[in-house]
C-alpha cells in the first residue's frame, strides 16, 4: 500500500487506532509494573480491565518517547541519530521527568542523554563501544519505537531505517532489533488481518542471527507445538528467558518473549492479548502498550472495546521540559504523526477537523448527562462542561515522571467556540483560576453562532480549567484559541503547588505554571534560583506573541543573568541580559552566537530590565540606562536562564 491523498482520514484512523491501543497498554500495565505473574495473579486474579481508575493521568515514559522524539522530523530538514539525539537534549528536562533517572551505568536513557551533553553525538551515545552491553541492551529502545511505525506510511522499509536511528540514540544491539521490531510490525499491521502474519514477516527485518530474532523464532515455535496452554508458554519463557538470565534491571530480551507469546496466543483478539501479556508481569506498561500499538494497528477502532477508550478521554499529559506541551490530546497528535508521515513522503494533505475522529473529545469533561463525538462533531447533553488548562494537585491522579505544566490557555487569549442550537439558548462561559475565583459571561445563541470567551487578566492569575453551561443539548463544531496574553508574575507573593507521589516515592512541588529544566528554584518571597552547570526555567505557549517585557531581578552571586524568550526547547531560544560586564543578546540553534552586545558594568542591588520591540529594533532599558539591539522576535516560551555557579533573585516579570 502508498500513501495518497485520498486516503488520509483511512491512514488517519489506522494510525489513531494504534496510538490509542499504545495508551490504553499503557494504562493497563502502569500499576503492575515491575511485578511477577505470581505477584499480579494474588492480587488482581480476576481482573479483565483497568487495574486502577486513573482519572487524569499524570505521565508516563512510554508515551513520552513517541510524543517527543518525533518532533526531530519538524526541527529538522534531514532526519538522522544525530537530529534525534538533538531532540532528546531540546525537550527533555535534566534529571527529572519524561524517563527513569536511575543513574549513569543503571538506567540505558540516563547514560545516553549524559553522553549527548558531553558532546558524544548519536549513534555513540548509545553504542555498546561507549557504555557496554548492558546498557545498549535494555528495553527502552523498543518501548519508544511506535512512533516510527504511524509515520513510515506503509513502508516497512522506512519504519526499519528511522526505528534504528532513533533507537541508536540510547540503546545499541538488541536495543536497536527491539525498535525495529515494533515499528515494522505496525506498518505491517496497517496492511495485514492476521497477528501470526505481522509476526513472521516482520522478523525477516531483523538480523537473524541476533538473539531477539532468534527467541522470538523460539516462542513461536513453542505455540506452535503448545497451541492450547498460554501458561505452558509463560513457565517455558520464566525457566529460560527470565530476567536471572539477563543483566541490567529490564533487559528487552524477557519481555520481547512475553509480547510474541501474548500475541501468538491471543487470537487476533485486543481482549484477551492485553489481559494475558498484563498478567504475565515484568515490565507491563511498555510491553502492553507496544502490543496494543501493534493490535490497535491490526484490529482498528472496530476491534477495540469502548471500556478501554472512555476512560482515556482523549487525554494525554507529558513531562517534557516544554510545558504548554505537557497537555496534549490523542485525537491531536494522530493527525500530528499522519501529517508527518505525508510529509516524508512529500505530500501535501488539508488539516484535519477537531472532531473528525471517535472519541476525539479533546479532553472535554461533563458533571452530568453526556457528551459524544459524530458527524466531526462534539454533541453535548450536558448542563456543565469543561477542559483542563493546567493541573492543580487534585486534579491528577499522582505525580509519576514528574509532570510540570503551562497553561495551555492564558490571561488575555481568547477562546473561540462554534455553537449549534435548535432553539435559543442562553449560554454561560466560565473560567476558573487555580484560586478557585469563576469568571463569568452570558451568551444568547440560536442556530449557528460562536462565542468569544475572553481570558481575564490579572496579576498571578492562572488559568485551571474553562467551561460551558447551557440548559438545553447543543453541539460544538469548532473550538480555537487566539493567542493574546497579557501575563504579571510577582513571586514575592507566588505559590507553589504540592502535587502527589514521584516515581521514586516522595512529593513534588511545582512553581505553578513554570517548568524547571535544569538547576534548582524555589519560591522564597522571591523566584530564588541557584546555578549549578547551569539553570532554566520556563513558561508560556508556542504561538504567543509579544511586544514587553519587563524583569526585576536581584543577581546574587555569578556573571550570566538572562530573561528568555523565543524559546521552543533547550536548544532553540533567544535570551538577552547581563554576561560578565556586558548585556548581551545570545541567539541559541543548537551552538551559541552572541547578536550584539554592549558594556553595562552593573551595581548590587535590584535591577530593572525591560524589552520593548519598535520598528526594526528592540529597545532595551537597564536601570534607566537605553540600549539599541537587533529586531528579534519576542515569541513563544519565555524563562529565566543563570550562567554557571549563579544565584538570582527574581521578584516580577511582565509580558504583553
Amino acid at each position: 500500500m502508498k500513501l495518497t491523498v485520498e486516503g488520509r482520514n483511512e491512514y488517519l484512523n489506522k494510525v489513531y487506532a494504534s496510538w490509542l491501543g499504545k495508551l490504553i497498554g499503557i494504562r493497563l500495565g502502569s500499576p503492575v509494573e515491575g511485578w511477577s505473574h505470581e505477584q499480579i495473579m494474588e492480587k488482581y486474579p480476576d481482573e479483565e480491565g483497568y487495574l486502577v481508575d486513573y482519572d487524569v493521568y499524570a505521565a508516563d515514559d512510554d508515551s513520552n518517547g513517541p510524543l517527543f522524539f518525533v518532533r526531530a522530523l519538524l526541527d529538522d530538514k534531514q532526519i538522522s541519530a544525530e537530529t534525534i539525539g538533538d531532540a532528546l537534549l531540546n525537550y527533555l528536562c535534566e534529571y527529572h521527568g519524561f524517563f527513569w533517572w536511575g543513574g549513569v551505568g543503571v538506567s540505558s536513557e540516563h547514560t545516553a542523554y549524559e553522553n549527548l551533553k558531553k558532546g558524544i553525538k548519536a549513534p555513540l551515545s548509545g553504542s555498546r563501544e561507549t557504555n557496554g552491553l548492558t546498557m545498549a541492551e535494555q528495553i527502552g529502545g523498543q518501548i519508544f519505537s511506535d512512533c516510527w511505525g504511524y509515520v513510515a506510511g506503509y513502508d516497512p522499509e522506512l519504519a526499519k531505517k528511522l526505528s534504528a536511528m532513533a533507537s541508536s540514540v540510547t540503546h545499541d544491539g538488541n536495543g536497536i532489533e527491539g525498535g525495529i521490531f515494533v515499528a515494522v510490525a505496525i506498518t505491517l499491521a496497517m496492511q495485514r488481518n492476521d497477528i501470526h502474519q505481522v509476526i513472521d514477516e516482520a522478523l525477516t527485518y531483523l538480523d537473524q542471527d541476533m538473539e531477539y530474532c532468534q527467541v522470538a523464532k523460539d516462542i513461536i515455535r513453542f505455540y506452535r507445538e503448545n497451541p492450547d496452554d498460554w501458561k505452558k508458554c509463560l513457565d517455558y519463557i520464566q525457566k529460560n528467558y527470565g530476567y536471572d538470565k539477563y543483566p541490567g534491571v529490564c533487559h528487552i530480551i524477557p519481555n520481547m518473549a512475553l509480547m510474541i507469546m501474548a500475541m501468538s496466543y491471543g487470537d487476533n483478539d485486543f481482549d484477551k492479548t492485553m489481559v494475558m501479556l498484563n498478567r504475565s508481569g515484568w515490565d507491563t506498561d511498555c510491553n502492553c502498550g507496544n502490543v496494543g500499538s501493534i493490535l490497535g494497528a491490526l484490529l482498528g477502532l472496530d476491534g477495540i472495546n469502548e471500556k478501554w477508550i472512555r476512560p482515556i478521554n482523549d487525554l494525554i499529559n507529558s513531562s517534557s521540559a516544554i510545558g504548554c506541551l505537557n497537555i496534549q490530546y490523542a485525537s491531536e497528535s494522530a493527525m500530528l504523526f499522519t501529517k508527518l508521515a505525508y510529509q516524508l513522503q512529500g505530500i501535501q494533505i488539508a488539516e484535519f477537523g477537531k472532531f473528525v475522529l471517535p472519541y476525539a473529545t479533546r479532553a472535554i469533561r461533563c458533571n452530568d448527562g453526556s457528551i459524544e463525538v459524530k458527524n466531526d462533531q462534539l454533541y453535548v447533553s450536558s448542563k456543565d462542561i469543561y477542559t483542563y488548562a493546567y493541573y492543580l494537585a487534585d486534579d491528577l491522579y499522582d505525580a509519576r515522571y514528574d509532570p510540570e505544566f503551562s497553561p495551555i490557555t492564558e490571561p488575555g487569549d481568547i477562546v473561540s467556540v462554534d455553537l449549534f442550537n435548535d432553539n435559543l439558548c442562553d449560554y454561560e462561559s466560565y473560567v476558573r483560576d487555580c484560586e478557585g475565583n469563576e469568571y463569568r459571561e452570558t451568551y444568547f445563541v440560536e442556530g449557528d453562532d460562536t462565542i468569544n470567551i475572553e481570558v481575564p487578566t490579572g496579576k498571578n492569575l492562572v488559568v485551571n480549567r474553562i467551561g460551558l453551561r447551557a440548559k438545553r443539548p447543543y453541539r460544538i463544531k469548532d473550538i480555537r484559541v487566539t493567542r493574546k496574553a497579557i501575563l504579571h508574575y510577582d513571586f514575592r507573593d507566588y505559590p507553589l503547588d504540592h502535587y502527589g507521589p514521584r516515581y521514586g516515592g516522595d512529593r513534588m512541588n511545582n512553581i505553578r505554571a513554570f517548568v524547571k529544566h535544569s538547576g534548582d528554584w524555589e519560591i522564597d518571597h522571591c523566584l530564588k534560583g541557584v546555578s549549578d552547570e547551569h539553570a532554566l526555567i520556563s513558561s508560556g505557549c508556542y504561538g504567543n506573541s509579544y511586544s514587553h517585557i519587563e524583569w526585576v531581578f536581584e543577581a546574587e552571586k555569578g556573571d550570566e543573568f538572562s530573561v528568555v524568550f523565543s524559546m521552543r526547547g533547550y536548544l532553540d531560544l533567544c535570551r538577552l541580559g547581563i554576561r560578565g560586564k556586558e548585556l548581551v543578546l545570545i541567539e541559541k540553534k543548537k551552538k551559541e552566537k552572541v547578536l550584539a552586545s554592549h558594556p553595562a558594568d552593573m551595581r548590587p542591588g535590584i535591577h530593572g530590565l525591560v524589552i520593548d520591540r519598535r520598528d526594526g529594533h528592540l529597545e532595551v532599558q537597564l536601570d534607566g540606562n537605553r540600549y539599541e539591539f537587533p529586531d528579534t522576535q519576542l515569541r513563544d516560551l519565555f524563562g529565566i536562564y543563570l550562567g554557571k555557579g549563579c544565584i538570582c533573585k527574581t521578584y516580577e516579570l511582565k509580558l504583553y
